[in-house]
């Protein structure tokens, strides 16, 4: 039997935040190195700290007891009327990559994003990884970022609902974000 089929997804509401934030530095070290590995660590911990089920949701993929992945869903306000979130971070465990626990849990994501009657799901990031859920590149003039990117490539948006949205105003974005640094 496959890990894929033994991986349940489900939110977190509880504070996990020290768990979560070594979660995150594990895996972001080992990929990206411990510069990077510190600043996504920082990052998650404060994002867990304030999980609420709405700003801020989270997201674990698990093994048994054992964490094998985690995203962060942040709400991205925008001036128009929309409902939009931001997707990130996304980590999975090192040595559970590249068996789909990642994709699986952006599905798992978006299935509940749509029940939410969310309009768009945003992400900033690799396009080749985030394509394979239906990513598409956008840019700032046609969904405005909170920050100028230093990547504008990886602006990507996965239009969950079929509105035909208008967006000219600058998003605000949850606190832990509030960081051009990040952007």
């Amino acid at each position: 039997m496959s890990l894929k089929v033994l991986c349940k997804f489900s939110l977190t509401r509880t504070n996990k935040s020290k768990s979560i934030q070594l979660f995150f530095k594990k895996v972001f070290t080992k990929s990206e190195g411990k510069k990077e590995g510190n600043i996504v660590s920082k990052l998650s911990f404060k994002l867990a700290k304030l999980i609420d089920g709405e700003n801020i949701i989270g997201i674990e993929a698990k093994i048994k007891t054992k964490i094998v992945g985690y995203i962060f869903l942040t709400k991205l306000q925008y001036k128009e009327n929309y409902l939009v979130y931001l997707l990130a971070p996304v980590a999975v465990d090192n040595k559970f990559q590249k068996q789909g626990i990642g994709q699986k849990i952006i599905q798992f994501a978006l299935k509940y994003l749509k029940k939410q009657k969310v309009d768009l799901l945003m992400t900033y990031g690799d396009p080749r990884y985030y394509r394979k859920s239906e990513f598409k590149k956008t840019n700032i003039a046609t969904i405005p970022a909170p920050y100028k990117l230093s990547q504008p490539i990886g602006w990507l948006v996965n239009k969950i609902s079929l509105k035909k949205l208008k967006i000219k105003s600058k998003p605000k974005c949850v606190l832990p974000f509030r960081n051009k640094k990040l952007w």
